[in-house]
């Protein structure tokens, strides 16, 4: 009995870690048909560069801003926002957490919760972001990208950073990273702290609709997730469970 729990965990585990996988490349494809079709071609690749470089400071978020990346292109395609849009999205939302290329490791690192001073630090990403983004061309994608850096991490309440902005005070782009981003930090194993299901960080955006994010775009993203099976793990897993 043990033995066959252990080795349905470990399937599960190289499942998951199969899509993470599978998230990564259909990213990384969709970044080379963008630039492929953008005069911005070189100014994208230094900055997907910068984007590798920040996921290789943590090797536990590693690839994150390429999940939340094709997170959002997906979760925008559903919302009807027209394709070559949604491409130049894709290419926002990779950069949204650029800013913590400015935040010292001994606070991008820490193995915990943060404290207050730490914590200050760590959304001081947002604001870093928004400055580094500033003197992007054309102006329309600066403004969406310095957009999406600053406010992703603001909430529909106003409780977020670094304003407080409430409701449609957010920018549309922002608030569909917001979703796709939480997700992400929900469901990724970290030194401390096991990863939730995607079943479960399903449930945890709905369950905070309203509060801290924008109900269409949740219901969206859990629209998707359904659609390409990414919630069917908690189900068959129950069903095997009780066949023991």
């Amino acid at each position: 009995m043990a033995d066959v729990t252990k080795l349905k965990q470990r399937i599960a585990e190289l499942e998951r870690r199969n899509r993470e996988l599978a998230l990564l490349l259909e990213s990384a494809q969709e970044l080379q048909q963008d630039g492929a079709q953008t005069p911005q071609a070189f100014a994208m690749s230094v900055i997907h560069s910068l984007v590798l470089a920040l996921d290789s400071r943590d090797p536990y978020t590693a690839g994150h801003s390429s999940r939340v990346a094709i997170y959002s292109l997906w979760t925008a395609r559903k919302l009807g926002m027209p394709e070559q849009e949604c491409r130049t999205f894709h290419q926002i939302a990779l950069m949204h957490d650029i800013g913590k290329i400015g935040v010292p490791d001994h606070v991008l690192l820490k193995d915990g919760a943060l404290d207050e001073e730490e914590f200050r630090i760590m959304s001081s990403h947002t604001t870093i972001g928004a400055r580094i983004l500033s003197k992007m061309e054309p102006k329309e994608r600066r403004v969406e990208a310095t957009a999406v850096a600053k406010y992703h991490h603001e909430k529909m309440d106003g409780t977020g950073y670094p304003e407080g902005l409430k409701g449609e005070q957010i920018p549309y782009l922002a608030r569909i990273v917001a979703v796709a981003d939480a997700f992400d930090a929900m469901t990724t194993d970290r030194p401390y702290s096991k990863g939730r299901s995607y079943f479960d960080g399903v449930q945890e955006l709905i369950r905070c609709k309203g509060t801290h994010f924008d109900p269409a775009i949740v219901d969206a993203f859990a629209a998707v997730m359904e659609q390409r099976r990414y919630l069917a793990e908690a189900t068959e897993l129950d069903v095997q469970d009780e066949g023991l």
